[in-house]
């Protein structure tokens, strides 16, 4: 059990960043029928602007000061990549995001360089020993903001009257205009909470593992994880970050051992798995078209 713990606890730490990045890819899909495939690199890009904030800031301030910025930065590629292209072909609309994914990776490298940098600064310790275990401060971290980030987006779109707006534009786009719904300034707004929650992300994984093109990898695995829990489900992309945060920790334990290289593979042996059973992932909404 002592050795058990530790590599659970990392996993869910890690499940944490999965679940908090496929929130912001969920929100987007769920509203605008979008696919970002630039998810990765907004997360980069949250990463290097906390980099660069925290150059002259303590850390935790230059996570705040890089999360306007980061919605900021959301609401411009709302308007200037994904709005004039919003009623074309859907494959117009994902070449448009594959290609934004490449511009954002030319663009960091222009500003910030292809060199791997580390955070000055470091986050408040909150690691603790409990029993036989040691708690890490990253692992703490991730949790205490993913969790309560998570539940409280979750709690937003289902009772809040800017949630109710949001399902009503996924439900009807035209409808909703009709009824005299914002729909521009609103889908604006969760393309910045999705960059905002890149960045969060982005930060918290920089603390540990340094800023660099890497985190796009990261990035990655925001696809099973969103298909996983559903991806028009903001409770299942939470659901599935931890659990497949989990699954990884103990696969790297466990089974990389014996077959190596599986744990990379794993996140979509799972959701190959969870498909043949529920095509619609764990909390996804089952639909059913009549013709």
């Amino acid at each position: 059990m002592a050795d058990f713990l530790p590599y659970l606890i990392g996993g869910l730490a890690n499940g944490a960043l999965y679940g908090l990045l496929a929130l912001g890819f969920v929100l987007v899909y769920r509203a605008t029928s979008v696919v970002n495939f630039a998810i990765g690199e907004f997360l980069l890009v949250g990463a290097y602007l906390t980099y660069t904030f925290a150059l002259f800031l303590p850390l935790p301030l230059a996570i705040l000061a890089a999360l306007p910025l980061a919605f900021l930065f959301g609401l411009l590629v709302e308007r200037g990549f994904v709005r004039p292209l919003l009623g074309r072909n859907v494959v117009a609309v994902i070449m448009a995001t594959i290609g934004l994914a490449a511009a954002l990776d030319g663009a960091v490298q222009l500003i910030w360089g292809p060199d791997l940098k580390y955070l000055s600064g470091s986050l408040p310790n909150l690691g603790f020993q409990a029993g036989e275990v040691f708690v890490s401060s990253r692992a703490v971290w991730n949790l205490l903001l993913a969790l309560p980030l998570g539940l409280g987006l979750l709690w937003l779109l289902r009772r809040s009257r800017y949630g109710i707006l949001v399902r009503a534009i996924s439900e009807r786009e035209v409808a909703a205009l009709a009824l005299g719904i914002p729909t521009a300034r609103i889908l604006a707004g969760v393309w910045g909470v999705s960059a905002l929650l890149a960045t969060l992300a982005g930060a918290l994984l920089a603390v540990a593992s340094g800023v660099g093109h890497n985190l796009v990898f990261f990035g990655l695995k925001v696809f099973p994880v969103a298909i996983l829990g559903g991806l028009d489900s903001v409770g299942g992309a939470l659901l599935a970050g931890f659990l497949l945060g989990a699954l990884e920790a103990l696969s790297q334990r466990y089974l990389e051992p014996l077959l190596p290289g599986f744990t990379e593979a794993l996140p979509f042996v799972v959701v190959l798995l969870v498909l043949l059973v529920r095509p619609y992932g764990l909390l996804g909404e089952r639909q059913i078209e009549r013709v």
